[in-house]
């Protein structure tokens, strides 16, 4: 099953009124499987301008990035949908770690949501992308970043981004194999400087804001849905996959229990497949100590 058939099978979209974020040249629920409206943080033709050369977007270019039809702005999404709110269900793939205050994000798209409806979070786990050499956010963190109402990554984060971001081989982490540490953006020296830059001139830069594991998500959704500082409980969490790279997460909207009994059903995962980096097979690390031109049986 792709990825966007296990969206499908979560939000069930046929008949139901819904809000896809972000999806650029890729939603994952297309027009004719729901009404779905289109939402990003600007309009189309600026959006075609930002990407410009985007070596993400694929063959089409800014040219298959399809019309926003809701332009976020500093009111949310329940301000943006207007008379068209609220919906059934939100998907998010690969944004909840872009932005500067989750917390705050999430609530506003609670408010967007009917009772009873869904919020899909497609999450990037660390371990798997050149986030990997970054500490895991903490609960502190995004309860810090949502009580300062941030609007843009502190300049800690930025700092973290540029000094440890790395190119990872995914399916050598998940054999068990050490990852170089190559910075992708010149290093300690680099981030420095660019952190620096952003402190006197007050500009902001995308970067990822937090870094999870599906184990780390998990505790931290318990602890903030514990608080009452989120609307949800959690419907489901589908730990990232052998050999992939991102995890998924399905939110609903209750307001008629308890905190404490949301928070209780956020599972609760085993930090040694969840959270912990794979260990090489016992014919892997006999393989890793024989003679190189022996190795190869091994791999």
């Amino acid at each position: 099953m792709d990825r966007r058939q296990r969206v499908l099978n979560l939000v069930l979209p046929q008949g139901r009124t819904g809000v896809e974020i972000g999806p650029l040249t890729n939603p994952l629920i297309r027009k004719d499987e729901g009404d779905v409206l289109y939402a990003d943080h600007l309009p189309t033709d600026a959006l075609r301008r930002q990407y410009q050369g985007h070596p993400t977007l694929g063959p089409a270019g800014t040219d298959g990035i399809h019309p926003v039809d809701i332009v976020l702005g500093e009111g949310g999404l329940a301000e943006a949908l207007g008379p068209r709110g609220p919906v059934d269900y939100i998907v998010a793939s690969h944004v909840v770690e872009h932005v500067p205050n989750p917390i705050g994000w999430l609530r506003e798209a609670g408010a967007a949501l009917r009772e009873g409806g869904v919020f899909c979070l497609i999450v990037p786990d660390k371990r798997f992308t050149f986030d990997h050499f970054r500490t895991p956010t903490t609960a502190g963190a995004l309860i810090a970043a949502h009580l300062a109402g941030l609007r843009k990554p502190p300049l800690a984060t930025v700092y973290e981004h540029f000094a440890r971001a790395s190119p990872v081989d995914a399916g050598a982490v998940w054999r068990g194999r050490p990852a170089p540490l190559r910075p992708i953006s010149g290093g300690p020296a680099e981030a420095l400087s660019i952190a620096a830059g952003l402190a006197e001139t007050g500009a902001s830069v995308d970067v990822h804001c937090a870094v999870f594991t599906p184990c780390s998500f998990a505790e931290i959704l318990a602890e903030l849905i514990g608080l009452d500082l989120l609307p949800f409980e959690c419907a489901a969490l589908e730990p990232t996959r052998p050999w992939e790279s991102e995890f998924f997460v399905l939110l609903r909207k209750r307001s008629d229990r308890t905190a404490a009994e949301r928070a209780a059903s956020v599972p609760r995962l085993d930090p040694h497949r969840h959270d912990a980096l794979p260990r090489p097979t016992w014919p892997q690390r006999i393989g890793q100590r024989l003679p190189r031109r022996w190795r190869r049986t091994f791999r």
